[in-house]
C-alpha cells in the first residue's frame, strides 16, 4: 500500500514538473518573440531620427506584455457599464462641487483661454474633472511599457505603435522629460489625458514659458483642451445638448438611420451610431420635450437623439458640439458625462 502511494506521489510530481516546464518553455518562447518585436521597433525609431539617448531611456524599463493592461483594454467602462452606472459614478457631488469651486478659482485664466480659443470655460473644466479629477488623480503607469504592451497586442496594435513613436518624438525635444512620461493603462498622459499624437498636435504653451506643460501648469492644461476643441470644430454659440422626455413609444419609434435625415457635418457624419439628424423644431413636432416637459428651444439647428439604457425611457437631444466631445473619447456615455458635468459647474 505504502509502495503504491509513493509511486502515485512520484508520478504526480513528475507530471507537475513536466507541466511547469512546458509553461516556462512557452513563456520563454513568447518573451523571445516580444523582444524580437521590440528590437524591430527600436530600429524603426532610430531610422526615423530619434536619438540613441532617447531610445535607450525609453526602452530601459519595458517588460514583456502586461496582462493587467490588456485586460483593462478589453473591459472598458464605456462598454461594460450601463448608462445609469456610468453616469452615476462620474457625476458625484464632489466632482460637481469641486468643479464649481475651481471655476471661480481659475476664473481669470479660463476667461482668457475662452476668448482666445472660443470654448466656454465650463466645458474645459468638465474635461479636466472627468479625466483626472481636476489634476488630483496621479498617473503611475510607465507610458512606454503600456504603449509597448498595447502595440504588441493585436487588437489595436498599429494605433498604439504610432503612439509609441509619437511619445519618442515628444521626449526627443527635451520636454517632457522621462520622469513625466507616466500614463493611464491606455497610454494617456497629463491632466487632460492626451495621447502622444494629440499632445504633438494640440498641446499649447499658454503662459509662454517655452514648455507645453499639461502635467503641472493649469494654464497650459486649459489652453490645450480648448485648442483641441477649437480645431475639432467647436461652436461657442451652442451647448452640447440636453436631457429630454420622449413621447409614448418614442424609444422604439424615433430612432432612424443617419441617411433618413439631415446630412450632418463631417465630424458628426463619421459617428453613424448617432443615427438620424433632424432640425430641432422637427424633434419638437415629433413630441420630444425638455426633461421638465416644456418645449424645446425654438431654434433651427441639427440635432440627434441618444437613448440611454433600453427600457428606461431616458434620452438626450445632442448638437454639433457633442461630436467634438466624442472625438475626445468616442463613447456616448463619456460625451454625456462631459455635457452633464459642464451644466453642473456652470456659474
Amino acid at each position: 500500500m505504502m509502495y503504491s502511494l509513493t509511486r502515485a506521489v512520484i508520478k504526480y510530481f513528475s507530471v507537475l514538473v513536466l507541466l511547469v516546464g512546458a509553461a516556462h518553455a512557452e513563456q520563454s518562447d513568447d518573451d523571445a518573440a516580444f523582444y524580437q518585436w521590440l528590437d524591430e521597433l527600436k530600429s524603426e525609431a532610430l531610422a526615423k531620427g530619434i536619438s540613441q539617448a532617447t531610445v535607450d531611456q525609453a526602452f530601459s524599463e519595458i517588460t514583456p506584455p502586461v496582462k493587467r493592461v490588456i485586460k483593462q483594454d478589453r473591459s472598458q467602462a464605456e462598454v461594460v457599464e450601463t448608462y445609469d452606472m456610468y453616469l452615476g459614478r462620474r457625476l458625484s457631488d464632489w466632482k460637481k462641487e469641486s468643479g464649481r469651486k475651481l471655476m471661480r478659482e481659475h476664473q481669470d485664466v479660463l476667461q482668457q483661454v475662452a476668448e482666445r480659443y472660443g470654448v466656454q470655460p465650463r466645458f474645459i473644466v468638465a474635461i479636466w474633472g472627468m479625466e483626472t479629477n481636476y489634476g488630483t488623480f496621479k498617473l503611475k503607469e510607465s507610458m512606454f511599457n503600456v504603449l509597448a504592451t498595447l502595440a504588441y497586442d493585436k487588437r489595436r496594435g498599429a494605433y498604439f505603435r504610432k503612439q509609441f513613436l509619437s511619445a519618442l518624438d515628444m521626449m526627443d525635444t527635451g520636454f517632457p522629460t522621462y520622469d513625466l512620461m507616466k500614463s493611464s493603462w491606455a497610454g494617456a498622459m497629463g491632466q487632460p489625458q492626451f495621447m502622444p499624437d494629440s499632445y504633438l498636435a494640440y498641446a499649447q504653451d499658454f503662459d509662454g514659458d517655452g514648455k507645453k506643460d499639461i502635467w503641472d501648469n493649469e494654464a497650459d492644461v486649459f489652453a490645450s483642451i480648448a485648442h483641441y476643441f477649437q480645431v475639432r470644430g467647436w461652436r461657442a454659440d451652442q451647448t452640447w445638448g440636453r436631457a429630454v422626455q420622449l413621447p409614448d413609444g418614442g424609444e422604439q419609434n424615433l430612432p432612424a438611420e443617419q441617411s433618413e435625415g439631415l446630412t450632418p457635418d463631417a465630424d458628426c457624419k463619421r459617428f453613424k451610431s448617432l443615427g438620424v439628424w433632424r432640425d430641432l423644431r422637427d424633434w419638437q413636432k415629433l413630441g420630444v420635450r425638455r426633461a421638465d416637459g416644456s418645449d424645446l428651444p425654438d431654434v433651427s439647428i441639427p440635432a440627434a437623439l441618444v437613448l440611454a439604457d433600453k427600457g428606461d425611457n431616458q434620452a438626450y437631444i445632442v448638437y454639433r458640439n457633442f461630436c467634438t466631445i466624442m472625438s475626445y473619447n468616442p463613447a456616448f456615455k463619456y460625451a454625456l458625462s462631459i455635457g452633464l458635468l459642464s451644466d453642473a459647474v456652470k456659474p
